[in-house]
């Protein structure tokens, strides 16, 4: 859900307490988000400014945020120009999703100068732009050419151009009969988004549960507009947030939580999709990278099995060279093929040997000989070769896995340290520090019978949980020869039957075959499970186990997992 324009005006009234402040840092965590600490009424507050497509919008926020080691250049440019600089007006722009910010600071000539910041919420084109006093253009967080057909040419030193206009009415600013068409609509939301400006889907369906009347919403929105909201954030049947909202809706979702401001309300609503949407274009470049050498050891297998597996093309060779040398008074000049008696087949037949015209009949078998021996040569590598393939393909589909259970930078960071250890990325010049206050640990998980199962998220999560942390009588499961984690159910001996079948449950469900049904899963005491030798992170040998068969269950995980949070 993209901050739509009611939302930003819950936001801005808030944010009128900032007027004043100075400006103190500046930080870009990333592309698409800034932070603003601003020093006010002797207090410092964060805002956040979000133009993400899915997640944008502003508002004061007290999470943290880790940055990178070297700014972003338009994150330099924002702090040479406005820290120090004092918040002058913070306004939103008509009732759509365009907020100004003006900032009084001092240029190069310490003259005061009064820049602008033009944030604009619009989707996949929202944009944040500094401004100079004469309209121009400093430089944009989305530079935007001439070559894109139609668009608002973004870039610095190129006048501002507003965002055209819909020619849609205020909804703070409309009189109550502008909304009696609204209510005589056979789709009310539809006929809102149409004829108001500012309005989302979400929003406007809200809208019409808490005011069942052109008179209700008139007087919903006007209280709004002097002030008045009621933050909360709605939630699914599921428990996970559904929408973060300046007012209090009718019954439209299941269940409703108050906010002391709306700013609370989009730091929880938005809590665990910013780490969504950080974790997937963190881990983007890593998957890119397991899935291009993941390709290039399949298709090295592919060549080897088809090598060893046809070595009849080679073994052709040999006997057509030997042929060929045991009737050279058949050859003459120029022959283009040989018939000869094949006397390697019984009973013997005749046989059709090609023959290359430039050259004579030892030059011929010679070819024939060559070949043979390279092919010989070829199939002795590839079985050389082809164990430590399968075993290089089992190692890169795992790593494909543990970057889909991924919840943090600091496991990501832990899966391409490897990866650079591994060979299969270069070690950065400049090594960044791994995110501060992030704790890579197994997760947990509690059965029905209120013991406790561990899984791990990565390779070296497999690796500590199975070797250092579990007993030797607790029991260890993994998903039968697939890629997945490694489970721990922490037990002493042999566990009840529900427990193991629960844990079972979630060795499939954190494999590879987590769609598939009837996935065996492989159990053993931990004392059986060796790591051998100079293996890669994560491999292991049992012995002694026996197998499970199961079909993974998301609720049943969602509810060992909501079981693990009550203890």
């Amino acid at each position: 859900m993209a901050m739509d324009g009611i939302a930003l005006g819950a936001v801005i009234c808030e944010l009128q307490s900032l007027i004043g402040g100075k400006i103190d840092k500046v930080q870009q965590p990333e592309k698409d988000l800034l932070l603003f600490t601003v020093r006010a009424n002797n207090a410092n507050h964060r805002l956040l400014v979000s133009t993400h497509a899915e997640n944008g919008r502003i508002q004061r926020t007290n999470r943290s945020f880790d940055n990178p080691m070297n700014p972003p250049a338009f994150c330099m440019l924002l702090r040479s120009r406005l820290i120090g600089g004092r918040i002058c007006s913070i306004r939103q722009l008509g009732a759509d999703r365009v907020c100004e910010i003006i900032i009084l600071t001092r240029n190069e000539l310490f003259d005061e100068v009064s820049l602008r910041l033009i944030i604009e919420l619009t989707g996949k084109h929202g944009n944040l732009l500094l401004l100079e006093p004469g309209g121009a253009i400093v430089d944009c967080l989305r530079r935007v050419s001439a070559n894109n057909d139609g668009a608002r040419i973004l870039l610095p030193g190129f006048p501002y151009e507003p965002i055209v206009a819909q020619n849609k009415q205020d909804p703070f600013a409309a009189e109550q009969a502008a909304f009696d068409p609204v209510f005589s609509s056979p789709e009310p939301a539809r006929a809102m988004i149409a004829s108001f400006d500012g309005i989302s889907k979400q929003t406007a369906t809200a809208l019409l549960t808490a005011a069942p009347s052109p008179a209700a919403l008139h007087a919903l929105l006007r209280s709004m507009k002097m002030g008045q909201y009621a933050p909360c954030v709605a939630f699914h049947t599921d428990g996970t947030p559904a929408a973060a909202l300046p007012f209090l809706p009718g019954g439209m979702f299941v269940r409703m939580e108050s906010a002391q401001s709306m700013s609370e309300a989009l730091d929880r609503y938005y809590a665990d999709r910013d780490q969504i949407v950080r974790i997937r274009r963190h881990g983007a470049a890593l998957r890119q990278t397991v899935s291009t050498a993941l390709s290039r050891a399949q298709n090295k297998y592919t060549a080897f099995w088809e090598t060893i597996h046809h070595s009849d093309t080679h073994e052709t060779a040999r006997i057509s060279g030997e042929l060929i040398l045991a009737n050279l008074h058949l050859a003459k000049p120029g022959m283009q093929e040989m018939i000869v008696d094949d006397y390697f087949v019984n009973p013997p037949a005749k046989r059709i040997i090609p023959l290359d015209p430039a050259f004579n009949a030892q030059d011929n078998a010679k070819k024939y000989f060559k070949r043979y021996r390279k092919g010989k040569l070829g199939k002795a590598y590839a079985q050389t070769q082809i164990d430590g393939l399968a075993s290089e393909i089992a190692y890169l589909e795992g790593q494909l896995e543990n970057i889909e259970k991924c919840d943090t930078l600091y496991e990501l960071s832990e899966i391409k340290e490897e990866l650079i250890r591994e060979r299969y990325l270069r070690p950065e010049k400049a090594q960044a520090a791994k995110p501060a206050n992030r704790s890579s640990a197994p997760m947990r998980f509690v059965s029905g019978d209120g013991i406790p199962i561990y899984v791990g998220k990565n390779n070296r999560q497999n690796d500590a949980l199975t070797l250092q942390t579990a007993r030797s009588e607790n029991i260890w499961l993994h998903a039968k020869n697939i890629p997945g984690s490694h489970v721990i159910i922490d037990y002493e001996g042999e566990p009840p039957e529900t427990t193991l079948r629960e844990a079972a449950n979630l060795a499939a469900f954190y494999s590879q075959s987590r769609t598939s049904t009837g996935v065996p899963v492989d159990y053993t005491p931990r004392k059986y499970v060796k790591k051998p030798s100079g293996s890669r992170p994560g491999m292991v040998i049992y012995s002694t186990n026996r197998t499970l068969y199961v079909t993974p269950d998301a609720a049943l995980v969602q509810r060992l997992k909501e079981n693990a949070g009550q203890t």
